[in-house]
């Protein structure tokens, strides 16, 4: 019975992360478009930090959402993949 509640967690797990990656790809471009007007708020005060927030506005900006769903993908299929295996163990 526990490898059976294993598998589905591992299928829930990985459907989270399946669908996480369109919330982390809003999530980034929100965080580079809020640095962008930090940075440029930060501007007459202090030149080195609104420096560093732009680049890493456009650091963020700059990944692209393919490489995010990837990734997210290979690691969702990964655990809906070991929920198989675990549920091998319960029918076994």
């Amino acid at each position: 019975m526990a490898a059976l509640i294993i598998a589905i967690l591992f299928w829930i797990l990985g459907m989270a992360v399946l669908c996480a990656s369109f919330y982390l790809t809003k999530e980034m471009r929100q965080a580079g478009d809020h640095l962008i007007v930090e940075a440029e708020h930060e501007k007459g005060k202090d030149d080195s930090a609104s420096i560093a927030m732009a680049i890493e506005a456009s650091f963020l900006k700059r990944i692209p959402s393919y490489m995010i769903h990837m990734v997210t993908g290979t690691i969702g299929a990964t655990l809906i993949a070991l929920g198989f295996v675990a549920l091998a163990f319960y029918v076994h």
